[in-house]
């Protein structure tokens, strides 16, 4: 008789229904019965869920494709504001993260990487500005960008080595994967981190010097043979007769379509580094593709636009994600 049940169609359907009729209740057992009236509970719990699944899918679309526009159109008429909420969030979201779930190893890192890199900002925001900080500015920035990009490559290669199946044959397994995420995971955050603040320590290096004024006009006139990124000449003659010996007289120099000359050193930092596409006098648009000297440099503008997308999946995506879950929760969803 249970067999028949079982393999009656009809039955079936009006089980998962929860509407078996006086007849087909009085053929169940005891433990059958128990379990119907538990599938007629949350038959009765979830009434209605269809529907609300389908508005909340919508929601969720919703709040994706808007604030794409939003973040777009906040980035590009409150620069600044978007710059200092985003490095906010990027700084600290992850550090907060590591704390409640417990990531020692990452803590550590971050820790002594918030130590090296406010040294580096509370020389970038030191007045006077020392001949010496842009260049030590931009060397930290491209250190810490080089392996960034290093460890993550690293990270790369070894999820695509277990991808393909080239792991089980050296008899590697899933801790390989673990640690090519692992790898990844850090070269993008500290990279794109170092990213941001380089850019803040640009402007204020440029703006103490006084040759750059994001918004107005700078403080100082460029004379013909001063980089206005360090502030030292590019060359002895044109240091006044008597005058303090120059830094940085013996380094090649480059100039720009504008005529404007600087240290090879400082305006490479200041656009490949510093992330200015602009002359930093007269704001005239830089050609990038002249300070492409080799393949390496071409591979670290890809891995730049790369670190840009990172930005959004640490900052902005746990935040839409967090207003989705709040607007479930005011119109009652589950």
């Amino acid at each position: 008789m249970e067999n028949n049940i079982h393999h009656d169609a009809s039955f079936n359907a009006a089980w998962h229904e929860g509407t078996l009729d006086t007849e087909q209740l009085a053929m169940l057992t005891p433990e059958q019965m128990e379990r119907y009236e538990i599938h007629q509970e949350y038959l009765k719990e979830h009434k209605g869920h269809d529907s609300q699944h389908e508005l909340m899918a919508f929601i969720l679309l919703f709040a994706l494709f808007s604030s794409q526009f939003l973040i777009l159109y906040w980035k590009k008429k409150h620069y600044k504001s978007y710059q200092i909420v985003s490095l906010t969030g990027l700084y600290l979201f992850p550090a907060l993260f590591a704390l409640y779930d417990g990531w020692p190893r990452f803590l550590t890192i971050w820790v002594l990487f918030s130590l090296v890199n406010g040294y580096v900002i509370h020389k970038a925001s030191r007045k006077p500005l020392e001949a010496m900080t842009p260049r030590m500015v931009y060397k930290w920035y491209t250190v810490l960008y080089n392996a960034s990009f290093l460890v993550g490559l690293v990270g790369y290669l070894m999820m695509i080595f277990v991808f393909f199946g080239f792991a089980a044959l050296f008899g590697g397994g899933p801790g390989l994967m673990q640690a090519g995420i692992l790898f990844l995971s850090y070269g993008l955050y500290f990279g794109v981190l170092g990213r941001d603040f380089v850019e803040i320590c640009s402007d204020r290096m440029a703006s103490t010097i006084g040759y750059y004024s994001k918004d107005g006009l700078p403080q100082k006139h460029l004379n013909g043979e001063i980089c206005a990124v360090c502030g030292q000449a590019t060359s002895a003659a044109a240091v006044p007769l008597g005058g303090q010996e120059p830094m940085f007289t013996d380094d090649p120099v480059h100039q720009l379509a504008c005529k404007h000359v600087f240290h090879e050193k400082c305006i490479r930092g200041w656009c490949l580094v510093g992330k200015k596409d602009i002359c930093p006098y007269c704001k005239e648009k830089v050609d990038l593709k002249q300070f492409k000297k080799n393949p390496w440099d071409t591979q670290q503008q890809l891995y730049l636009n790369l670190l840009d997308g990172v930005r959004y999946l640490v900052v902005w995506q746990p935040i839409i994600f967090g207003a989705v879950q709040l607007s479930y929760y005011l119109f009652g969803l589950d």
